[in-house]
């Protein structure tokens, strides 16, 4: 996997100043992965996806969930070169489509997600 900052210059320059704009000061990028017609993005906190033209788009260009029990990702088949990522937030659904040849690095940023989720389920209140 490449390092958040090399995976970032792959990205186009308006998503990466829409990215820029929406971190918290103490938030740091773990994992980017170019999909398409957007970008997803795990930081210490959250996982975004941030559209492509994002910056005419403010209420609809940057989605975002909080890494806790209520997030779910589910990694599809990939037919015809092209991928299915599922993000669930309890009846929120989101689909991302991601190339084949960024579908390894799309694994390990699910695998991070559902780690993160799992050890947030083990930290919340019964």
């Amino acid at each position: 996997m490449d390092h958040p900052r090399r995976a970032i210059d792959r990205l186009p320059a308006p998503i990466v100043e829409v990215l820029q704009a929406t971190l918290e000061p103490d938030e740091s990028i773990t994992h980017v992965v170019p999909a398409i017609g957007c970008a997803l993005v795990l930081t210490s906190r959250r996982l975004l996806v941030v559209r492509d033209g994002s910056a005419f788009r403010p209420r609809t260009g940057v989605r975002e969930w909080p890494i806790g029990p209520d997030l779910a990702v589910a990694a599809g088949l990939v037919r015809q070169g092209t991928g299915n990522l599922v993000i669930r937030w309890e009846r929120d659904i989101t689909s991302v489509f991601v190339r084949a040849g960024q579908w390894n690095e799309t694994l390990d940023l699910v695998g991070a997600v559902r780690g993160r989720v799992r050890v947030a389920r083990t930290r919340e209140p019964r």
